[in-house]
């Protein structure tokens, strides 16, 4: 089977979630032997570097790529507010330059399948269907309205409040605008195909989360019963995750410090601001990294992983991959949603200050309890998220279309 992936960025280095979903499917689909073409943006927020791409995919596909500006312009954010209907977030990644060249592909080769990777490249979709006959199929990543619903729910500034009301309302109707006009949908995670079908989803669907290769993730064997640090790690530039670390650090860090003085919080993720590192350095016994050469190496160190997460949508690789290295998760609600977890068997679920301070105590009290979670985790793992099984849904869903 021949297929086009189109992506907003090249998937290597896998340094967020977006990246190693697609980059996941990506060595999926060669695994199975398909043919397959990356056509991708590179932007200033991600340059492309040739030396990124793994050698064992370099004569396995084609990728090519083409240079999109997405920078930000504060006027063009007051134009786009006040006299356009597409949202800002979606309009900066409209390219001439990009369409040009993906037309050139598409006359040029032919298809079985298209897949768009993720909510802002659904305006392709009417130049493709000018360009070729191949089936489209749209995986959504997340839900970004509910994001953005989410945030301004937990906003106080009146005036950022609204703006991010408006966001959320206009970035639902655009996803409104493109509903049902691929021949597929590939939902990450139950909660997002519930909202898909709420906002009128007919296509054909299946829920497609993020694939994982056990044997890419090594389990780390901590003989010690003593658990003397806490891990949190996560893109900074994501608003989500700038918030929940910053609840933490403010609302529960000093509590744990409370019953553990010498506990140590060591905080990985790239992007972080300046405002946000200088903040971190003022709390005692925090230790930040900055981006990590190594997520897998940073995950290895430690027993826990904090994932407070009060808003987003879709689903938390960076807990798939924590889990399958057999690590003990505390997270949200939230931070759970589309991943099967039991609490207390899979990972901890906590929603409040007292929980997590909690949850950390109890993990910390009963080092047996804390490896039992890890390895009940990476059990739910195997059966839920394996690679190979993942890549023989979507092969069958495409034959379906």
């Amino acid at each position: 089977m021949r297929i086009l992936i189109i992506a907003n960025k090249f998937p290597y280095p896998s340094h967020d979630g977006g990246a190693l979903a697609t980059a996941s499917m990506l060595e999926g689909l060669v695994k199975a032997h398909q043919d397959i073409y990356l056509f991708t943006m590179t932007t200033p927020k991600h340059p492309f570097d040739e030396n990124n791409l793994p050698d064992y995919l370099k004569n396995k596909i084609i990728a090519e790529t083409c240079f999109v500006d997405t920078n930000i312009s504060t006027q063009d954010v007051l134009i786009n507010f006040f006299f356009k209907k597409t949202p800002y977030i979606a309009e900066r990644f409209y390219s001439n330059a990009f369409n040009e060249k993906l037309i050139e592909i598409l006359k040029t080769n032919e298809f079985d399948i298209i897949q768009l990777e993720g909510l802002y490249l659904l305006h392709l979709i009417p130049l493709i269907r000018q360009h070729s006959s191949a089936k489209v199929v749209y995986r959504a990543h997340n839900i970004e309205h509910y994001i953005w619903k989410r945030k301004a729910k937990n906003e106080i500034n009146p005036l950022k409040k609204f703006y991010f009301f408006n966001l959320a309302n206009r970035l639902q109707r655009y996803l409104k605008k493109y509903l049902n006009t691929y021949d597929g949908l590939l939902s990450i995670s139950e909660p997002d195909a519930r909202i898909h079908k709420w906002l009128g989803q007919q296509k054909p669907e299946i829920i497609l989360p993020v694939g994982i290769d056990l044997s890419d993730y090594f389990t780390f064997s901590n003989d010690s019963n003593v658990i003397d640090k806490l891990a949190f790690i996560g893109g900074l530039d994501w608003l989500p995750n700038q918030e929940g670390l910053e609840w933490f650090l403010t609302k529960v860090w000093h509590k744990v410090l409370n019953n553990h003085p010498n506990l140590e919080f060591h905080i990985a993720g790239r992007n972080c601001d300046n405002a946000l590192k200088s903040k971190m350095l003022t709390f005692k016994n925090v230790i930040f990294y900055g981006e990590v050469p190594s997520s897998k190496e940073f995950l290895a160190a430690h027993s826990i992983l904090i994932v407070p997460l009060f808003s987003g949508s879709g689903i938390r690789v960076k807990i798939i991959e924590g889990m399958a290295m057999g690590k003990a998760i505390i997270t949200t609600s939230i931070g759970a949603e589309g991943i099967p977890i039991e609490n207390n068997k899979h990972a901890i679920i906590a929603d409040t200050i007292n929980e997590f301070v909690e949850a950390i105590n109890f993990l910390i009290n009963n080092p047996d309890m804390t490896h039992q979670i890890g390895n009940n985790a990476r059990d739910l793992v195997k059966e839920h998220f394996s690679l190979e099984k993942l890549t023989d849904d979507l092969l069958n869903f495409y034959n379906m279309l």
